[in-house]
């Protein structure tokens, strides 16, 4: 069966080739033999290379949206492999398998054999991103968040397109609390701008991994509620399925990265005028006064004004940064390594228009651009965001306006009620400042209790954000349509991924999770009417009316209720908990929450939680 190899394919090849030679030249010479390469089978379809993915004698090939068999060729490599007793080799008739089925496998090289059952899965209507690094390993991008590796890269739409195909520049995991995670987020930058999957042209990406995400909705719904109700400059985004050196690694979210650019946040690069100056900047000296930190360097541009995107940043572990007098700690997003006169005045801008928010000064308004403030402040405070004054918060600045914009958004997997925010029934422009008062942003609650913000913000919520969540919770509304469109690549990414292991959703079932985000929204809008609008407005879907058990495990007895769909459990069995103890689900050890519906049955064991 003829076939058309192209890089993947082309580079294992070369691989195995110099490997062969190096072992045939080592006999004939009569140095130490070098061990063959191991057998392996896997996959070829059209220019790549599947592997399978093992877990307790199984195997599971995942299979991109657009896979078709007539182009596949299951291959064994230096062993063999039967597929239901029936010898797998080379042929030219086309091989076909049904998805979901489960087939029993035998392999051996030498004296190694393996078994057990194999299983093929096929998403849909999500892209394909293929990285092959060039050591053909993550181990040292996924040991080290700085190290950077090149390699290649081809991505591809769900009819199987060609978006682009062509050098990794680098690979290298990002992310705070996902770098703790086996399953990362990841930076990449194509050697030259591409436009990926119909965004924006840019070398810069982003692959959110959604690891504690049980929907894989959150962020993509955040990033187009801000979008579509007006947030200036919000990153594109598309849900694609990554494979790392031909392994399966899950559901991603393809993102355009927050940056300066005339596609991006379009500002002046100041960096870019600054390295022009100066040179290389990551040789120059650093700088750090235990307040302001940077670089130094000889020369500034003429006007040092703009461009700049700063970051609200709780880490506070950037290049360059500054804190407030007021405890507001900012890291540079651009320029990344900001000079001690750009550092500086930065750093007397912001505190200048903290000093104004704090003080309830009526030149405020001069400084901030209301609009942006209020809207990125109404994304938050509506889908109840963890992260909100915390990090990922992002402002700009342009060289020829005075005035700080709000945006773009950034990092929503921490909302909607995931984790232990399930109380809808909370400020965040001032709950949320006392839940994490260290090292959170001082200014809203000051906002909030401002006259001009506090009318800003209840009419955009009545007028133009309400409206938008009603019209994306509704049946069929876009939650619906995205849950839907992302389904099968879920399926994928459940099999390949332990979401107890990382808390990812309430939920065992993917169907129950995206039924909670909308069932936690319509308490939150019910919520901000009552707060905003003085309504009582009920919006919560209804239950099927089916009945789940909820079990209640207690170190000597235990006891089961029942519990119709959608309704929320009022008292639990606290006779059945010891000293200290409280109730923890067996699935996930998550706590129990009075706030979570059940959708679905349940057990829960008593414990510390220690």
């Amino acid at each position: 069966m003829k076939r058309s190899y192209s890089m993947f394919v082309g580079i294992l090849s070369v691989i195995l080739l110099l490997v062969y030679v190096g072992v045939s030249e080592a006999k004939a010479y009569g140095e130490k033999e070098v061990e063959p390469p191991k057998g392996e089978f896997f996959l070829t379809y059209e220019e790549v290379i599947i592997r399978p993915w093992e877990s307790e004698h199984k195997i599971c090939f995942f299979l991109p949206s657009y896979f078709e068999w007539e182009k596949a060729e299951l291959v064994a490599l230096n062993g063999e492999l039967t597929v239901d007793g029936k010898k797998i080799v080379p042929s030219e008739d086309p091989i076909s398998y049904d998805m979901e089925k489960e087939y029993s496998y035998h392999f051996s090289w030498g004296d190694v054999e393996s078994s057990g059952t194999l299983q093929f899965l096929q998403s849909a209507n999500v892209g394909t991103v293929y990285l092959e690094t060039e050591s053909g390993s993550m181990e040292g991008v996924d040991q080290d968040k700085e190290y950077r590796e090149g390699g290649l890269i081809l991505v591809k739409d769900a009819q199987g397109n060609s978006s682009y195909s062509g050098f990794l520049e680098f690979v290298k995991s990002r992310g705070n609390s996902t770098w703790k995670a086996e399953k990362k987020s990841y930076s990449i930058k194509l050697a030259k701008e591409a436009e990926l999957l119909g965004m924006e042209e840019s070398r810069n990406w982003i692959l959110l991994c959604n690891v504690f995400d049980g929907n894989k909705l959150q962020n993509k719904l955040c990033l187009e509620m801000a979008r579509d109700i007006g947030l200036a400059y919000t990153v594109e985004s598309e849900w694609v399925d990554l494979y790392l050196n031909g392994q399966y690694w899950g559901n991603y979210l393809l993102c355009e990265r927050v940056e300066v650019g005339e596609n991006k946040v379009a500002v002046e690069d100041l960096e870019e005028e600054t390295m022009a100056l100066n040179g290389d900047m990551e040789e120059l000296e650093l700088f750090d006064t235990g307040t302001q930190k940077g670089v130094l360097a000889e020369k500034n541009p003429e006007d040092i004004r703009g461009g700049y995107i700063i970051e609200k940043d709780y880490f506070y572990d950037s290049i360059s940064g500054f804190e407030t007098e007021d405890g507001n700690p900012f890291s540079f997003k651009s320029p990344q390594y900001a000079t001690q006169e750009q550092v500086e005045y930065m750093a007397d801008y912001v505190q200048q228009i903290e000093d104004m928010i704090l003080s309830d000064d009526e030149r405020l308004f001069d400084y901030i651009d209301v609009d942006s403030f209020v809207l990125r402040y109404l994304v938050d405070e509506a889908v109840l965001n963890s992260d909100f004054g915390v990090t990922s918060m992002f402002f700009y600045k342009d060289r020829e306006d005075e005035r700080l914009y709000a945006g773009p958004i950034w990092d929503y997997d921490g909302c909607m009620g995931a984790s232990d925010f399930t109380n809808s029934k909370v400020l965040a422009a001032l709950d949320i400042q006392q839940y994490r008062r260290e090292g959170s942003l001082t200014w809203y609650p000051y906002l909030y209790e401002n006259e001009t913000f506090y009318k800003e913000i209840v009419e955009s919520y009545q007028n133009i954000v309400k409206p938008y969540i009603l019209d994306m919770i509704k049946t069929g509304g876009k939650i619906d349509t995205y849950a839907e469109r992302i389904r099968d690549s879920v399926k994928m990414d459940m099999v390949r991924w332990s979401y107890t292991d990382y808390g990812a959703g309430h939920y065992e079932s993917f169907d129950n999770n995206v039924r909670y985000v909308k069932y936690f929204m319509a308490r939150r809008l019910r919520f901000l009417d009552q707060e905003w609008l003085e309504e009582d407005n009920h919006y919560e879907p209804e239950g099927t009316g089916e009945l789940h058990t909820v079990t209640f495990i207690g170190k000597e007895s235990a006891e089961r209720v029942e519990v119709p769909d959608g309704e929320v459990i009022v008292e639990t069995p606290e006779h059945l908990l010891g000293d200290q103890e409280w109730w923890y689900t067996k699935r996930s050890q998550e706590p129990f929450y009075p706030d979570i519906p059940v959708y679905e049955d349940v057990t829960y064991q008593s414990g510390t939680g220690m």
